[in-house]
């Protein structure tokens, strides 16, 4: 199967590196605007460069779109106007997390199997120094054509990834779980070196201090679940050490420590279902 990808930026090329390990995958080459970033990401994977749309479609047999989301339906609207419908028959995708296959309006009158699929990873560099691929054993959401994502759910699990198909409803719903897990953590992470500052840390010393506790907490809850990796005076319901922190933070931390407190209650009370929290909940204006 020959693989061609419209949009040479981080993902797009992640993508790329991580299919071709497939035997199954051809990867035909890119094409972006400006062309030097197709450029660059042709010559780091040995494919082609292309410098027209209707050329990377004659030369594929699907297309991932990885281009900004807000530039994938305008991208599909080009494709759709190229003359002589040469992407009738192609499988159509593109990697967003919020969007769903919905975004390729009118695909199947143009004959078109449209899907999405999305690593559940953050990418952080086109061409990692070392060579390593991003994509290894992360996660992908797919939705779209039944046939398509079937096939790249079987392709996935080749290169070892888990997959799973869900609703295009869901899609939006789905990536803000992803933000939610990936994104905000480090918000509360930064409130605590910012803390731990103001006791006298370097910035550099503080997230020194906060490694293994921020790894083993992020391995306890996915290997054993919310209620057996917490922890910590809420889930003692130790009102006299949870007053005292409120006490102690500053307004910035504070407004991050006591919603999220409360939002550990119910996980508490679930752990600890003849523990009183009455009065923790009341301190926390629960």
């Amino acid at each position: 199967m020959r693989i061609g990808f419209i949009g040479a930026g981080k993902v797009g090329c992640a993508m790329g590196a991580h299919l071709r390990r497939s035997a199954l995958v051809t990867v035909s080459g890119y094409y972006n605007r400006p062309a030097d970033a197709a450029h660059d990401a042709a010559n780091a994977l040995g494919v082609t460069e292309f410098t027209s749309l209707a050329d990377i479609v004659e030369q594929s047999d699907m297309l991932f779109i990885t281009v900004p989301d807000d530039a994938i339906a305008s991208v599909w609207q080009e494709l759709r106007a190229l003359p002589d419908d040469p992407i009738s028959g192609m499988s159509i995708g593109h990697c967003s997390g919020c969007l769903s296959s919905r975004v390729f309006d009118g695909s199947d009158k143009a004959g078109v199997s449209a899907f999405s699929m999305h690593p559940m990873q953050a990418v952080s560099e086109r061409f990692p120094a070392d060579g390593r691929d991003q994509l290894d054993g992360a996660f992908f959401a797919l939705e779209g054509d039944a046939r398509v994502t079937e096939m790249l759910r079987q392709l996935l699990g080749s290169l070892g990834n888990r997959s799973r198909v869900i609703d295009a409803d869901a899609k939006t719903r789905y990536h803000a779980a992803a933000a939610i897990a990936s994104n905000l953590p480090i918000a509360l992470w930064n409130a605590a070196v910012e803390t731990l500052r103001s006791c006298g840390f370097t910035e550099s010393d503080a997230r020194e201090a906060l490694r293994a506790m921020i790894v083993h907490n992020a391995e306890s809850f996915c290997e054993r679940g919310a209620k057996s990796a917490l922890t910590g005076p809420v889930e003692r319901a130790d009102v006299g050490t949870v007053r005292s922190h409120l006490e102690a933070l500053s307004p910035e931390a504070r407004a991050l420590y006591e919603p999220l407190s409360r939002a550990l209650l119910g996980i508490a009370e679930a752990k600890n279902p003849n523990r009183d929290y009455d009065a923790l909940r009341e301190l926390l204006g629960d």
